[in-house]
């Protein structure tokens, strides 16, 4: 009977995670499809934010520029999807938010989901990006500094491509990783996957400095910036935790460590709040 209800409970899983893997799936490309209509359709009458930030451009010609509606999209739909992915995985290790009513087994299948969603949204967003006539090329997509060597030259963008490239090939390695954990050893495994917020980090302040959209439309940048308050919220709570585990070991590494990740994540909350209060959203300059 015990052997009967596991199976049960193990085939009922697997059409659960076959279930969501397919909405979730489902919900990316059509907000996809959407945006992209949406940023196409004012591109070929020459008013989407590309085509009026640049209006020597000729963006509306879209036999030429058909990439860039893309690489926009996936972007804006890629970093939604990143944000939620993040916002799951905190919560899964914590397992302590009451109002948070899905089951650790749910957040985890959605989590995973949603990385899967980000990530092939991000390889698109950088293919797209590669055929965007706008002067780029596969080294400037996958190469660090490629701007700053391209004979056309945009040292401005710099920056903005390298934290972009980074963030890419961190999401790259580190988004699979969870396939091959008990190949790798788990424990390095969860020590590497620590470093998905590096990714996040770097992706929000690449579509800051390159996000033609992102600087056109006013509402964006404090939108961004109220969203990273549930987010360091979640981070300082998981570190407080860490923290409280090492009390005995108060001059310890780990203890040290996980105070300081508090404190930066309670001042980054600070800081979203000032920043959108004062008018200051766009202190990171979009080119």
């Amino acid at each position: 009977m015990n052997e009967v209800d596991s199976k049960e409970r193990s085939e009922a899983r697997q059409i659960g995670n076959k279930t969501s893997g397919f909405l979730v799936t489902g919900i990316g490309t059509i907000a996809f499809a959407l945006i992209y209509q949406y940023i196409y359709h004012l591109q070929s009458l020459n008013k989407s934010a590309a085509a009026l930030g640049m209006p020597k451009m000729g963006m509306q010609d879209m036999n030429k520029y058909w990439a860039f509606p893309v690489l926009q999209a996936s972007g804006l739909v890629g970093l939604v999807a990143a944000f939620i992915s993040v916002l799951l995985g905190l919560q899964q290790s914590r397992k302590a938010v009451g109002w948070f009513k899905l089951n650790y087994r749910t957040i985890d299948q959605l989590h995973r989901q949603i990385a899967l969603l980000t990530l092939a949204l991000v390889v698109v967003h950088a293919v797209a990006t590669a055929f965007d006539a706008m002067g780029d090329s596969w080294r400037t997509v996958l190469w660090f500094n490629g701007w700053a060597n391209a004979k056309t030259g945009w040292p401005a963008a710099v920056w903005g491509y390298d934290t972009g490239i980074l963030a890419f090939y961190l999401i790259l390695i580190l988004g699979p990783s969870f396939y091959i954990r008990r190949k790798i050893g788990v424990s390095l495994w969860k020590y590497a996957h620590r470093f998905i917020l590096v990714f996040y980090i770097g992706s929000i302040w690449h579509a800051m400095i390159l996000g033609l959209d992102i600087g056109h439309y006013s509402w964006i940048r404090p939108t961004i910036w109220i969203l990273q308050i549930p987010l360091l919220w979640l981070l300082a709570k998981r570190f407080n935790g860490l923290a409280s585990k090492n009390e005995g070991n108060k001059g310890g590494i780990k203890y040290l460590t996980a105070q300081a990740i508090v404190l930066l994540s309670y001042v980054g909350m600070i800081a979203a709040l000032v920043l959108v209060f004062t008018g200051h959203s766009d202190f990171i300059a979009n080119i």
